[in-house]
Parts: structure tokens; C-alpha cells; sequence
């Protein structure tokens, strides 16, 4: 295991979905209580308010629009999760390095395995002048918990059980224990249960955050201005204003004019970034990994595990890295991230094939063995650059063993709820991630809510052991059963890790305390001048 990984995994135990990091001049220390820095967010002035502003709009390039400000609905991709935390908050998150901190609750107290006491933040108030309460809280609860694409935020909850208790505190209740419930409630940002309604949600948003939604237009550009009303410490800038550039030619451009401070940028861009001597650069490892996730079903060419495997065997790794990511991502020894959180060394090297990659004598005999050669297959993907160069290389190796292939781009906002629907693919190129890079999180629910037409005893097996590890309490006991659940999930070849999937992100060098959590949203309120 990689020592920046093990490093990280401790970090993150001790506490318990992108750490390397080259040219950073960027303060880390955690956020305290109230979603602040624990270094001043901004110089003040007396009496609280923010000193003058050098600039008092930060320009932020943001890509992969997916059309909507809920909460509910908005994708993580592009840079958008830290949009949405500029106007809506979570209960709590983590720091990249695993500690919690407080936003809108002040304390999660466990009473047993399945019994939590919440308090909520009080003095809160939405931006609608309404005042944040437990009622606000449960409600966003049940509507994450009623939704597919939401659901996993609340998956343990029991809303049977779960109560307020006065206004600010809820009695929550899981209806069994789960690994993955706890870092996974700061995924879901409260809204105000008075005022919500997904149409106005989408392009009006009501939230508790340190701005306002002022405009947004779908892939053009969201601006926010700081609220003169907010509970926390009062931002630096004024205006954030975001602007979609999907096409990387155009955040690279932006940058070196100016037009931006903050984008994330290809990693194949990042020597020219470098040259330019007016940013700083960031290559983080957040829990993200690169797959090949596999159509499993009977009427798919892949339906055998040889099959599969041919697959994996034919693709170049390297190449991917080489390209996608200018060389500065890792090869991964299991299928996931070597950052997630709870993964241990045995869990590395347990298929054969990461430590016998790109073989394309084992290809070219399994392809064979499964009657693979000559059949078209139907790689999909998200459309993002890094994606479709993985696509690409894929398809140059299943040339190689006399496999056809075509290339198909769907856009973000739809792509993962055609994987949970749809079977119209033989290689879909993803990106599985948990809340806190929780392993038996990932491992456990994913192959759930991505079923890949896959059916029989064995998955209904697997689903089990997933389960069972997600209700596993003792942290030891739980990895011995992950172990277990790897086994069945190599046994079947469910995906390939192709390499980590790293954030590269790159900012103007005056602008101080820049941070990311967990989650890998940055938390621009907190940054400046």
C-alpha cells in the first residue's frame, strides 16, 4: 500500500467519495464549529464585517452542468457540489484529513449502535428569513430518503422511530447500524420545509449558506452574493460568480488571462499551469477511482467472467494515466482507491490480474475461450474528457483481440440514472465513490444500485455479505467481512480499477486558505485575498 494512502486511512479510522500534494501554499487547518476556518476566513474589521476587499468577486470555472441547484437532484461532478455549499449547508462535514466539524448541527450523541441524539444549531435562519429547525431537518431527511438518486444520504434511517423532540433536537433511530450512515449524512444539504419545492429549488434555491442564489442560467453560469444575514462568519468576497466551461481549453484559458482564479483543469494541462508562475496547483487523492464497470447480463457478450476478464486484460492502464491524466495518476492494486477509507493490505493484489496487467496473451486466450472475438460491444460514458480517453483506450486494446467497439456520450445530468435503469451497455467507464470513502460502503451498495444485469444466487450472496458489513458495528469484524465480500466480488470480476482518479485544481497564488474536504467540495466562502 502506498504511504500517502496509509496515512490517510489512519487519519481517516481515527475519526470514523479525490493525499498528495505538490506546490501548495494553502492553509489546512480544520474548519471550526460553524462551518469556519480555524484560521481566520478573511482580515475583519471591527464589528465582524469583512475589512475592504483587495476584489470583492471571486470567479470560479465551473463544467458538467447538470441543470438543476437542488440538493436532491445536483450532480457532483464539474465542480458543482461546491456551488451548492456556498447557499446550502450540510449537518456536519469532514476535513480531507477525517475530522468532523459542526455546521448546522452542534452534536451527534450516540446512545446505542441504532440510537442517536441531534442537536441542531439554533439562531440559524434560511435565506428566506425562516428559522432553521429540527422540523426543517427530518423533513430533508424524508425526501432524500424518498428519492432514488437521495437515498443513500438516509439509508439506515428508521422514519418510523426517528422524532423531533423539541426544535432542535431529533431522536434518530437506524433501523439496523451502518458503516456508511454517519459520513453519509453530510452529503445531504438542508432545506426549509415551509418554502420547498423542487421547481423553485432548481433555479431559486432556499438555503442557510453564506450566499444567495442571484442567477443562474443553465450552462452559462450561477452567481451568488454574500448574505448580509448569515449565522456564521461573514464571507470575504461579496459575489461568486461561476461560470460553466465545459470544453478544458477554455478553464486553462481562463486562467492564464485572468478571466478565472479557481478552476479544476486536466492533468495533461498541468506543466503548461505550472509555467504560467501566477498559480498554484493542487493533485489531491480524495477516494476517487477510475473503473470499467461490466454488463453482467445473460444477453451481454460479457456475461462470463472470462469474458470480462479478456477485457480487463486487454487494457493499458498506463496508457490511460499517460494521457488522461499527463502521468500524474497512480495504478491501483485492488478495484478502488488505495485512499478509501477502512481498506487494509490484503485487500491488494487478491486478483491476479493487478499484478499481471495488460496481458495481451491472456486477452487474446479468454477472448477466444468465451466466444468474445467478433462481437460489438457498447462503451458508455458521462462525457467527460477524462472518461472518453478511458473509452478510447479500451477500445484501441479490444481491437487487439479482434473485438469491435463504439463509443457512446451520454450527458452528466442523465448518465447515472441510466446505469441504474439501463442495461443498453456492454463497459460503462465510472467513477464509484461513498460518503467518507467508506470501503464496505462502496463495495457493499454499489453493485445495488448499479445492478449491471447481474442475477443469480451468488449476487444474492453477495448482496448479504455487503449488507452484513454495512451492519457490522466492530470495525475489525468489518473488514474480516469486506475481505469475504472481495473475494466473491473478484470471483466474478464485477469492474477493473483502471488508476486513482486525482482533483487537479489550480488558483490564483494570492488566494489564501484554500481547502477541500472529504466530499472533495471546495470551500470557497472561506477563501481570499
Amino acid at each position: 500500500m502506498k504511504s500517502h494512502a496509509r496515512k490517510l486511512v489512519a487519519l481517516l479510522l481515527a475519526c470514523l467519495m479525490l493525499a498528495t500534494i505538490a506546490a501548495c501554499s494553502s492553509t489546512s487547518a480544520p474548519p471550526a464549529a460553524g462551518g469556519g476556518s480555524a484560521a481566520p476566513s478573511a482580515p475583519s474589521s471591527s464589528g465582524g464585517e469583512p475589512a475592504a476587499a483587495k476584489r470583492d468577486t471571486l470567479n470560479v470555472a465551473v463544467s458538467l452542468d447538470g441543470g438543476t441547484l437542488d440538493p436532491l437532484y445536483l450532480t457532483g461532478k464539474g465542480g458543482y457540489l461546491s456551488v451548492l455549499r456556498t447557499f446550502c449547508e450540510p449537518l456536519w462535514d469532514y476535513t480531507l484529513e477525517g475530522e468532523r466539524y459542526w455546521v448546522l448541527a452542534t452534536a451527534y450523541d450516540r446512545v446505542s449502535d441504532i440510537n442517536y441524539t441531534l442537536k441542531i444549531r439554533e439562531g440559524v435562519t434560511f435565506s428566506n428569513g425562516n428559522p432553521l429547525t429540527a422540523e426543517d431537518v427530518l423533513y430533508t431527511m424524508q425526501i432524500n430518503h424518498e428519492d432514488a438518486r437521495a437515498f443513500l444520504n438516509v439509508k439506515a434511517i428508521d422514519f418510523e422511530k426517528t422524532k423531533v423532540v423539541d426544535d432542535y433536537t431529533i431522536d434518530v433511530w437506524y433501523t439496523a447500524f451502518n458503516a456508511g450512515q454517519e459520513p453519509g449524512i453530510p452529503q445531504m444539504g438542508i432545506v426549509d420545509k415551509e418554502s420547498y419545492d423542487p421547481k423553485e429549488m432548481a433555479i431559486r434555491p432556499v438555503g442557510t449558506g453564506a450566499y444567495v442564489v442571484k442567477e443562474y442560467v443553465v450552462n452559462s453560469h450561477v452567481i451568488v452574493e454574500r448574505r448580509d444575514d448569515y449565522w456564521g462568519e461573514k464571507p470575504y468576497f461579496k459575489t461568486i460568480h461561476f461560470k460553466c466551461m465545459s470544453e478544458e481549453a477554455q478553464r486553462v484559458n481562463a486562467l492564464e488571462t485572468g478571466a478565472v482564479d479557481f478552476a479544476l483543469i486536466p492533468m495533461k494541462d498541468y506543466d503548461y499551469i505550472e509555467s504560467l508562475g501566477t498559480c498554484t496547483l493542487q493533485v489531491l487523492n480524495t477516494g476517487s477511482s477510475l473503473i470499467a464497470m461490466y454488463n453482467m447480463g445473460k444477453n451481454s457478450p460479457l456475461h462470463s467472467v472470462e469474458a470480462r476478464r479478456a477485457v480487463s486484460y486487454a487494457i493499458n492502464c498506463q496508457a490511460i494515466i499517460d494521457v488522461a491524466y499527463s502521468g500524474k495518476a497512480e495504478l491501483i492494486d485492488w478495484p478502488a482507491s488505495e485512499s478509501m477509507t477502512e481498506m487494509q493490505d490484503r485487500y491488494l493484489n487478491m486478483d491476479e490480474i493487478y499484478s499481471d496487467r495488460y496481458n495481451l496473451e491472456k486477452a487474446q486466450a479468454l477472448a477466444e475461450q468465451s466466444g468474445l472475438v467478433g462481437k460489438t460491444l457498447r462503451i458508455v460514458t458521462n462525457g467527460d474528457p477524462k472518461f472518453v480517453t478511458a473509452a478510447e483506450v479500451i477500445q484501441n486494446g479490444l481491437e487487439s483481440l479482434k473485438v469491435k467497439s463504439e463509443i457512446i456520450n451520454y450527458d452528466q445530468a442523465s448518465y447515472f440514472s441510466f446505469l441504474m435503469s439501463d442495461n443498453e451497455y456492454e463497459i460503462a467507464i465510472q467513477t464509484p465513490v461513498a460518503p467518507g470513502s467508506v470501503t464496505c460502503d462502496v463495495f457493499g451498495n454499489y453493485p445495488v444500485f448499479i445492478p449491471q444485469d447481474w442475477s443469480g444466487p451468488e449476487r444474492e450472496a453477495y448482496i448479504a455479505l455487503g449488507a452484513k458489513a454495512n451492519a457490522t458495528a466492530d470495525l475489525a469484524e468489518r473488514q474480516d467481512v469486506v475481505y469475504e465480500l472481495l473475494k466473491l466480488f473478484n470471483k466474478h470480476h464485477l469492474w477493473y480499477g483502471l488508476c486513482e482518479d486525482p482533483n487537479l485544481c489550480a488558483y490564483n497564488k494570492d488566494l489564501k486558505n484554500v481547502q477541500i474536504d472529504n466530499s472533495g467540495v471546495w470551500i470557497l466562502q472561506d477563501m481570499y485575498f
